[in-house]
């Protein structure tokens, strides 16, 4: 049957139900079966006299639209305030209790982990209208139960920063919380901004009220401030008016003539705990909204004399979506209410209702028919990812402006098209278009014969939440066996404790893909990473043997040097697992000095660690040294092979390129191994650094490191 003969058979049959419910003399309709369903809502209660009319809203409009027919769910709601430290043990409670059906919220990322957390042993549905934390997302795509009806901060972020380029603005600088919510901004504002032109200044992520004030006074002290904006992420009211006041003190000392850059704000400003308490005269910025076509904004106006703040729209429509569910779920009759979440997710036949009760009582009908209708609500379509399901593919944001303390609504922006084009379908595919550009005519140096060729490999975390970096220096280890390697030539540094970890659901396998390969064989570890320190490695790396550091890279100065490491990072820093950090300029004196001390003819170093581009600066200007980063200075590089079975991560996005191409093309000239990885690192930009010390990347290939 086609797509329209189902949706015309799914009429029919609502016709029919809609007319066995009513009087043969055209009176009132049949008194039906009503369901009713617990709900637990979760809310901060400074926002809950608008939580609740909202809900009250649409609650009346799923009633209205369910009257006549013979079987009706109706939803009864308990109210939970967010900010109160209880909220989690109600959460617990409404979680292990069948006579709740679900959970609604919370509204902030940090929370919404939690009550993920809490839902997962009994798989209790949990439907978040704005928790849009991108780590959040990603971690609890396609658990089944988890369902987010906007998408992640990372369309916001590129949003906002695509304002600031239509602004005219060249120069962006990042204040977000060091929380779930801020990393969504941090992790990408920079791979964002790279991608749009602009220029990075500052990325700050703060943890108490100084860091705001100081980073305010910061930016207030900086040139070109009419070239300047600051995108502002905040995490709390406290922190929004913190900002706000020390822009009024900066701009009171400074006299009339001062202006302060540009601000554009994140959804969380978008609040009624926040906007009547701003004195500063001028922001902007963007909250998901509900979709202009539906009409929800002018009706919500018109009904309260206010325009709706962030998350009502999507509250709105949590709690239709929820209706339409339990309907389903009640006419499936086996199966989950998760099962009927998904159907209603999912559902591809012709409907073309809204969101008013005519029409939901034409899809209440369906639905029980077993008829799987494309529906939508007040924030658009609801159409999820078909893989993950992590969240709804397209959202609406309203740009809005605070001016002279009143508030106004100048613009809705979308992802599919309704403003403007963004190929963000989950932006953490995102391909990246910037690349480096590099002197095709650079001369070559010149180079004694090579001799020999050794390798170091680090995977520089200790614990099983960190898997990936070790499994990715094993993967590194075995491609370097298949490629001409014998373990004398091979240092390998890594804790060595995945195989048999308690953890491992399967003993004695380490893999970089869920249906990969065991990496796990033939493997000898050198030194496990907390029985030495960086200082020891730059020992070996010398080849200062000793009794403690037997094994050490033999390379003399007509031999190449390959070394790889993945590993957390920060700003001109690697971390060296659980035993602190190793310094830039600590990497780059252990490189100088394998160069004094003649201990190469040409070293690579790939590194995959967040921020790792600063360590690639630091490293400019040593002889016959190439360093290809995972992401530039000012971003964090991407987890992006999980194995949702365990819960962790098993490779990186970086490296997972990067080994691809070297393993398939040995040949491969350093230059187009820098175009694969750039193309195939999802969210962070691939970098190479010191190439003009280096050697001409055209010429130069890999089979100078591998056989």
């Amino acid at each position: 049957m086609t797509p329209t003969s189902k949706w015309a058979a799914g009429l029919l049959a609502a016709a029919s139900v809609l007319a066995a419910c009513s009087d043969n003399d055209g009176g009132a309709p049949a008194a039906g079966r009503t369901t009713t369903y617990k709900v637990a809502v979760i809310m901060p209660a400074t926002e809950q006299e608008r939580w609740e009319r909202t809900a009250a809203w649409a609650l009346d409009n799923i009633d209205k639209a369910q009257e006549g027919l013979p079987e009706r769910v109706k939803i009864e709601i308990e109210w939970h305030d967010e900010d109160s430290p209880d909220w989690t043990a109600a959460a617990g409670q409404a979680a292990a209790d069948d006579g709740y059906a679900a959970i609604i919220g919370p509204k902030l990322s940090a929370n919404a982990r939690k009550a993920a957390q809490i839902c997962r042993e009994r798989q209790r549905t949990l439907i978040l209208p704005v928790a849009t934390s991108t780590e959040f997302q990603r971690i609890y795509a396609g658990s089944g139960y988890v369902w987010n009806l906007a998408q992640s901060d990372i369309t916001q972020c590129e949003l906002l920063l695509t304002q600031a380029r239509l602004l005219e603005k060249k120069n962006v600088s990042l204040l977000a919380p060091d929380d779930d919510y801020g990393k969504s901004f941090s992790d990408w504002f920079a791979f964002q901004a790279t991608e749009l032109g602009l220029n990075v200044a500052e990325v700050t992520t703060y943890r108490s009220e100084a860091d705001i004030r100081s980073m305010a006074r910061r930016l207030a002290a900086g040139t070109g401030k009419s070239n300047n904006a600051l995108i502002f992420v905040p995490g709390s009211a406290p922190d929004a008016l913190a900002l706000d006041d020390e822009i009024e003190r900066i701009e009171a000392e400074s006299g009339s003539f001062f202006t302060f850059p540009k601000v554009l704000c994140s959804d969380m400003m978008f609040s009624s705990a926040i906007l009547p308490r701003l004195r500063h005269d001028e922001y902007d910025g963007l909250a998901p909204s509900a979709a202009p076509e539906s009409g929800f904004n002018t009706i919500y106006r018109t009904r309260f004399g206010e325009t709706p703040i962030t998350g009502e729209a999507h509250l709105f429509d949590a709690l239709t979506m929820l209706a339409y569910a339990l309907a389903r779920h009640e006419a499936a009759g086996q199966g989950t209410l998760n099962d009927a979440m998904l159907d209603i997710a999912d559902g591809r036949e012709a409907w073309g209702g809204s969101w008013l009760p005519g029409d939901m009582s034409t899809a209440f009908a369906m639905l029980r028919n077993g008829a799987r209708i494309d529906l939508g609500g007040v924030t658009g379509d609801w159409t999820f990812d078909e893989r993950t399901h992590a969240s709804v593919l397209n959202t609406t944001y309203c740009n809005w402006g605070l001016h002279h303390g009143q508030v106004a609504v100048m613009e809705y922006l979308s992802t599919d098209g309704s403003s403007r084009t963004i190929s963000t379908v989950q932006a953490w595919e995102w391909q990246t278009s910037g690349m480096m550009t590099f002197n095709k005519h650079q001369r070559d140096s010149v180079y004694p014969a090579l001799k020999d060729r050794w390798a170091v490999v680090v995977g520089a975390s200790d614990d099983w939440v960190n898997y990936r970096h070790q499994a990715d220096a094993l993967a590194m280890y075995q491609l370097l066996r298949r490629h001409g390697y014998d373990d004398s030539h091979i240092i390998l540094v890594m804790e060595d404790n995945l195989a048999d970890n308690p953890n491992n659901i399967h003993p004695g396998v380490v893999r970089i893909r869920p249906d990969g390969e065991n990496l796990y064989h033939d493997v000898r570890v050198d030194y496990r990473l907390s029985d030495i320190s960086f200082a020891d490695l730059r020992d070996i790396m010398l080849g200062n043997r000793s009794e403690r550091l037997p094994e050490v890279v033999g390379s003399g100065p007509a031999d190449n040097v390959i070394m790889f490491w993945c590993g957390h990072g920060n700003a001109n820093s690697l971390a060296w697992g659980s035993g602190g950090d190793v310094t830039a300029a600590e990497v780059r004196r252990a490189v100088s000095d394998m160069h004094s001390a003649g201990k190469y003819r040409k070293m690579f170093f790939a590194l995959d660690a967040c921020y790792s581009g600063t360590i690639g600066e630091a490293c400019e200007g040593i002889p016959g040294l190439v360093v290809m980063t995972a992401a530039n200075p000012y971003e964090p590089s991407k987890a992006d092979m999980k194995d949702t079975e365990m819960g962790i991560w098993l490779s990186n996005g970086f490296t997972r390129a990067f080994q691809n191409e070297i393993d398939s093309h040995t040949g491969v000239s350093l230059r187009d191994l820098y175009y694969s990885c750039a193309r195939h690192t999802t969210g962070s930009h691939a970098m190479m650094y010191n190439v003009e010390h280096y050697d001409n990347v055209f010429l130069s290939t890999m089979s100078e490191y591998l056989e």
